[in-house]
């Protein structure tokens, strides 16, 4: 237990705060969006389709400074927005700068049935995934304005916006060996990109100097993005509007195992989102003058710099302009699919309680986001399903989730969030929730082969 205990501080010490990625779903048997995150996860039904743009959404946000509630109440009532300062002048923000992401998975059509041994099914979705860096000089510099601190001093006003939106065609299988001990799965995925903007860089630095009384603006600005669907909805076509354009297209790939070692402990694991999207109908916007500097001296010198009053305000703004001067030309890369793993072990009391331990990580810019899960997952004959979780995160101890599952008859409702509690609270810096509605057929089959097949165990 000691050890145990050692190897949680010192995995979780690491974690930067991160949205969790369906980690209570992961162990909810009867839903089957949980192949989603385990291609040789498989809902305990013979077979099921889904409610066409119904059957899935997925939301999450995250932030390692703001919470979504008082985030809006900042912005929205300044006198109520106290704590953001409060949290500038204690410190409270990491170095590095803040960050906000928002995501949104919107599944359309979700089939599968089994045959035998194996089982088959068809996916059609949308992901978006959103990141925007906020600098936290630029936070400084409008709470504070020109304090002693921030004058003598180069401020990086770097904001940054990351967007990655696509369309997944997917097809899984999964089959199970060694008598019925042993399940694995797969996933191919067709993905259409749809929408990208990438932040290559945003180098925007301004400095007040107390010498000579100028204010310094220095910019360097490249951007990445193909954004076809947000720029022009008249000229996209039917069949671009559903397929995408085939230019920017990629394969993914997801992989699953499960191994019952005995009849109460069983092992799983999976790697989501391995394969890369090419974009080769994208745009490169970049500064004409990277590092270019414009001096304000006042406005006693503007007017002498550009001989006379009339012509003091078209000179400050040509040479704005000439100072963020942007080109775009035509450009060809790839991106990633931001990859994820899990890895899980259940212990079964019986044919309808396990207790599960769970790792999750995923991985940006180079940077590792981990998470530890621990659930208590039962079933109450067919009518529910219901998932206790606890998730440790870097910085964040408190996040308790909740999934339940009622079926009637054939149809399916289902919701599940990672941290039930912060999500009815005004303290949430990391939201998830999903919820959904299926058809499944074929469950008290499936049930009481299960049944004979724990008994003989």
């Amino acid at each position: 237990m000691k050890n145990l205990i050692v190897f949680i501080i010192v995995f979780t010490a690491g974690m930067r705060v991160q949205a969790q990625r369906n980690l209570t779903l992961y162990n909810m048997e009867p839903v089957p969006q949980r192949l989603s995150v385990n291609p040789a996860l498989s809902p305990d039904c013979k077979w099921y389709i889904s409610t066409p743009g119904l059957s899935s959404t997925d939301l999450s946000f995250g932030s390692n400074a703001f919470s979504v509630f008082k985030l809006v109440s900042t912005f929205g009532n300044r006198p109520n927005g106290d704590f953001l300062l409060h949290r500038i002048q204690s410190k409270e923000f990491l170095d590095e700068p803040t960050f906000v992401n928002f995501d949104m998975n919107q599944e359309w059509f979700n089939m599968g049935f089994r045959a035998r041994k194996s089982m088959l099914f068809v996916t059609v979705l949308d992901k978006v995934k959103t990141r925007v860096s906020i600098p936290i000089d630029l936070l400084k510099y409008v709470f504070e304005g020109n304090r002693a601190a921030n004058v003598a001093s180069d401020l990086n006003f770097n904001f940054g916006l990351d967007l990655l939106h696509t369309r997944e065609f997917s097809l899984g299988f999964n089959r199970t060996f060694l008598g019925d001990r042993l399940t694995l799965g797969a996933r191919a995925k067709y993905i259409s990109g749809q929408n990208m903007i990438q932040t290559v860089k945003n180098d925007m630095r301004f400095r007040n100097n107390t010498a000579n009384l100028t204010l310094d603006v220095q910019a360097d600005i490249e951007v990445n993005k193909s954004t076809p669907f947000l720029e022009d909805q008249m000229g996209v076509s039917v069949k671009q509007r559903i397929f995408g354009n085939p230019n920017n297209s990629g394969f993914g790939l997801d992989l699953g195992a499960s191994l019952d070692l005995n009849k109460r402990i069983t092992l799983t694991a999976s790697i989501i989102d391995l394969g890369q999207i090419y974009w080769n109908d994208a745009q490169k916007i970049k500064s004409k003058k990277p590092g270019s500097t414009f001096s304000y001296k006042g406005i006693e010198h503007l007017i002498s710099d550009s001989t006379g009053f009339q012509n003091s305000f078209q000179y400050l703004s040509d040479t704005l302009l000439h100072i963020f001067a942007l080109e775009t030309t035509s450009t060809s890369f790839s991106t990633g699919l931001l990859g994820e793993f899990y890895m899980g072990a259940n212990l079964r009391v019986n044919a309808r309680h396990n207790a599960g331990a769970l790792i999750y990580g995923s991985f940006y810019k180079k940077q590792f986001y981990p998470a530890i899960t621990f659930s208590w997952n039962s079933e109450f004959g067919r009518f529910m399903a219901l998932s206790l979780s606890y998730t440790a995160m870097r910085e964040n101890y408190s996040n308790f989730g909740l999934g339940l599952g009622l079926n009637f008859d054939a149809e399916q409702f289902y919701i599940a969030s990672d941290n039930v509690y912060r999500a009815i609270s005004s303290d949430q810096q990391n939201l998830r929730i999903r919820f959904g509605w299926n058809h499944t057929v074929g469950r008290k089959e499936w049930e009481d082969k299960q049944k004979i097949k724990w008994i003989k165990k």
